[in-house]
């Protein structure tokens, strides 16, 4: 089957869903705060709707009234094991970076999806070339998200630097490391 990486896959949903479409998928996150949640959603739930949370219990803003702030959430909405996930998906802990800019990881991925994950990088070039040496030949990159930046107003001395760039730019980074745009969001490798 085809092989889809998910960088900043958060809880791994996203990973779980184009598992379930029959891709080897692998979702990566360097939070070890989403790590841990989602080992726990993936790996000891017993049933769909299991957890409940308020999440805005603590949170007075833009609530039209107490039963808003009040209101449960249960999750996960469906039982991992039943997703029909493929013996291919898997979580993988650690900075993009770092796990796939190694020579292992070249060509080694028919997709990457990223879904809110560029503007998270100090250096959006470096992630962008990441992703185009480790897409095969003919490899699909999708990609959805804002550029908010996450390291914009870091301004300190002990700050690491951070590079902003707007869409125009990204978008010419990307032609540079040979991705051709076919919809917008979209990019093959060629």
């Amino acid at each position: 089957p085809p092989s889809c990486l998910v960088p900043g896959a958060g809880l791994g949903r996203l990973a779980l869903e184009i598992s379930s479409l029959g891709f080897v998928s692998q979702g990566n996150e360097f939070s070890y705060y989403m790590m841990i949640c989602s080992s726990f959603i993936l790996n000891h739930t017993q049933e769909a709707n299991e957890w409940t949370i308020y999440p805005w219990i603590h949170n007075n803003c833009n609530s039209l009234s107490d039963k808003d702030q009040l209101r449960a959430v249960s999750f996960p909405d469906i039982h991992p094991s039943s997703a029909g996930i493929t013996e291919g998906f898997s979580m993988c802990a650690g900075d993009f970076v770092e796990v796939y800019n190694e020579e292992s990881q070249e060509s080694a991925w028919d997709a990457v999806v990223t879904c809110f994950f560029l503007d998270t990088a100090h250096n959006i070039v470096e992630y962008i070339e990441i992703i185009s040496k480790i897409l095969k030949d003919g490899g699909i990159w999708v990609n959805m998200g804002p550029l908010l930046y996450h390291f914009a107003d870091a301004y300190g001395p002990d700050d690491d630097m951070s590079i902003e760039l707007s869409l125009e730019d990204v978008k010419r980074v990307a032609y540079h490391y040979g991705f051709v745009m076919e919809v917008r969001g979209l990019c093959t490798i060629n």
